[in-house]
């Protein structure tokens, strides 16, 4: 029989504890359970007593290991101060286990008699505390976003190792909202801090706002906040919490489909602008054809009296109307690169003439400084026009905020025996010389909004570069001597030599043995009284027909020296009349002279090479009519 242990005075003491209280002998028997450890493993004191421990609250699993727990302490001799504190696992009645914190030691009783004591509680709620914590630690170590925690009451933060990664800096280092704020940028943080006031007074629930802040190392990042608070019962801030994620590459990406969205609206804008350019250039050419043919020759009529003077300014006016009708042409229309023999100084002069209105208004002086004999080049004309256009409104319009006086400085030159030199100087504000090299770059731009509509958008520099560097050639910024920017253009030389269209030829009218005929094909009628007046003057016999089907059927029956007709008219166009010839009577089909007033669109300009035939383009003068003629009667 197990003896009689002394512990009646112990009973109350058990009883008034809340963890649970087991009592063996030193073989392991129970000799008393205490209530919190009936609460606790589900049976009735009287039930356990006497029986072993181990098969009363222990597992089966861990029995083994209790088993030589008792062995070790029945072959040492009693130490008091022997206490081991663990967290282990128990077995309810129901055979349920759950985890514990176990505490055992030895006691001597008065009587003299070895107890084991063991001190138990329930450790599942702590477990499963710690169990949420470290998945907590663990979401909060593995997420792309940083978290963090301001105690408001007691004046303390939390942040979480990502966040500290995200904004560059320690915990410690951002312990206050001030010391927060002091590393936004300084156009965001007045949003978020009336956001945060916000927040705090209760007048919304939650911050998710965008803003900038800048890390240790300088280095600027996009991020997004998300934020909510905890109150107490008087509705006070106790906690606010949230997270933080880097969202730079996102923010990159959207700017990058927004430029790019930018840059497709104004592709679209600049070819529906080209478009309706194209159409008012082509039907300008017709009038003013008539204008500047009819000046030459009341001019010429009129020699040695005051009206030749004043034909001879109608004429200037209507060439430079013409000129700039041409250049909106060779900038509206898309078409492969075309290189030829051009003089540079021509194209300068044609941007200036587009553009003089502007340059007057805005009150800017243009200093032209070109070299004497300055060799032709091969090149787009109408490519390095944009390029020039585009380097003429950048000044321009850097001039804009200038006090007077403004000037553009444009000088031609021939460099290093290898370039022609073009070099566009303002006396501007300049660029930065750590920008320089940036302008170039798609979509970069100096300018600030207020220059109008369509400035800014940072692309004209970036297609010119590429214009030029296609060119075989270089385009830089420089420092303008005095001040102001200055872009320098070179372009190869090369073994060009000038072919001046026929419209661009000085000197006088070809004389012309009387005697021929002429057919002139147009549905202008005042372009083709021109043409017929003209004709006439010569010595030709005229016929008009006022659309190509008129013109073959008298073609079938009918000779001419020489056919003139427009490209383009309503029924039977030039093109179409060429190929209905060339079929029933070839020998008149190479006496066609084509007269268009768009040598630039493609398919006219393939028609034409095809053709092999000479083309008058409009406005032309007298000699440019008889020259044309003169060449179409001599390949007969």
């Amino acid at each position: 029989m197990s003896p009689d242990y002394d512990i009646d005075h112990l009973r109350p003491l058990l009883s008034a504890s809340l963890d649970g209280v087991i009592l063996t002998d030193i073989q392991g028997s129970i000799i008393e359970f205490n209530p919190a450890a009936e609460l606790m493993f589900g049976r009735q004191r009287s039930a356990v007593l006497g029986r072993p421990v181990g098969s009363v609250v222990v597992p089966p699993h861990l029995r083994p290991f209790h088993e030589r727990a008792m062995t070790r302490r029945l072959s040492n001799p009693a130490d008091t101060k022997n206490r081991q504190r663990f967290e282990t696992e128990g077995m309810r009645a129901d055979g349920s286990v759950f985890p514990v914190e176990l505490t055992v030691t030895e006691i001597v009783l008065p009587d003299g008699n070895r107890v084991m004591v063991a001190y138990l509680r329930d450790i599942t709620a702590r477990q499963q505390l710690r169990l949420s914590e470290e998945r907590y630690r663990l979401a909060v170590r593995g997420a792309n976003d940083g978290i963090f925690e301001w105690d408001v009451e007691h004046g303390t933060a939390f942040y979480s190792e990502r966040l500290e990664e995200i904004v560059g800096r320690k915990a410690k280092d951002l312990e206050t909202i001030d010391s927060w704020h002091a590393n936004v940028h300084a156009d965001d943080l007045p949003a978020l801090k009336e956001e945060t006031r916000k927040l705090l007074r209760g007048e919304i629930d939650r911050i998710v706002m965008e803003y900038r802040i800048r890390r240790a190392d300088g280095v600027e990042r996009w991020v997004q906040v998300t934020a909510a608070t905890e109150r107490d019962a008087q509705n006070r801030v106790l906690r606010v919490g949230g997270s933080i994620g880097d969202i730079t590459e996102r923010k990159t990406a959207d700017a990058e489909i927004q430029r790019q969205r930018e840059a497709l609206y104004q592709s679209e804008k600049l070819s529906a602008l080209g478009s309706l350019l194209a159409g008012v250039a082509h039907e300008l050419n017709n009038p003013l054809s008539i204008v500047v043919g009819q000046a030459q020759m009341l001019k010429e009529s009129a020699a040695d009296t005051p009206f030749a003077e004043r034909a001879s300014k109608i004429e200037v006016a209507a060439v430079r109307c013409a000129r700039i009708a041409r250049t909106f042409l060779g900038m509206a229309r898309q078409r492969k690169p075309a290189r030829r023999p051009v003089q540079l100084e021509r194209i300068v002069e044609d941007v200036l003439g587009l553009l003089e209105y502007n340059l007057r208004s805005a009150g800017i002086d243009i200093e032209r400084h070109f070299d004497d004999h300055l060799p032709a080049i091969n090149v787009d004309p109408d490519q390095i026009n944009q390029v020039l256009s585009n380097l003429i409104v950048n000044a321009q319009q850097a001039l804009a905020a200038q006090p007077a006086p403004r000037r553009i400085r444009i000088e031609l030159a021939v460099a290093d025996g290898q370039w022609l030199q073009a070099r566009i100087c303002d006396n501007g504000p300049g660029i930065p010389a750590n920008l320089r090299r940036r302008v170039f770059e798609p979509f970069f731009t100096t300018k600030q909004t207020g220059h109008g509509p369509g400035s800014g958008t940072g692309i004209g520099l970036a297609v010119s570069h590429g214009i030029a560097t296609a060119h075989g050639g270089t385009l830089e910024a420089e420092d303008a001597a005095g001040g102001g920017a200055c872009f320098v253009l070179r372009l190869p030389l090369g073994t060009a030599s000038t072919q001046p269209t026929a419209s661009s030829v000085p000197g006088k009218t070809p004389a012309l043995t009387p005697g021929h005929t002429a057919l002139v094909v147009d549905d202008e009628d005042g372009v083709a009284d021109l043409l017929a007046e003209i004709l006439s003057n010569s010595g030709f016999a005229v016929t008009i027909a006022e659309d190509g089907q008129n013109a073959l059927n008298r073609l079938r029956s009918e000779n001419f020296s020489v056919i003139l007709t427009d490209l383009r008219m309503p029924g039977l166009d030039g093109p179409s009349l060429f190929a209905r010839l060339r079929d029933e009577r070839p020998a008149l089909a190479e006496r066609i002279v084509f007269v268009t007033g768009d040598m630039l669109s493609p398919d006219v300009a393939d028609f034409l090479r095809d053709s092999g035939q000479p083309c008058l383009e409009k406005p032309f003068a007298p000699q440019d009519v008889l020259r044309a003629v003169t060449t179409a009667m001599a390949a007969d």
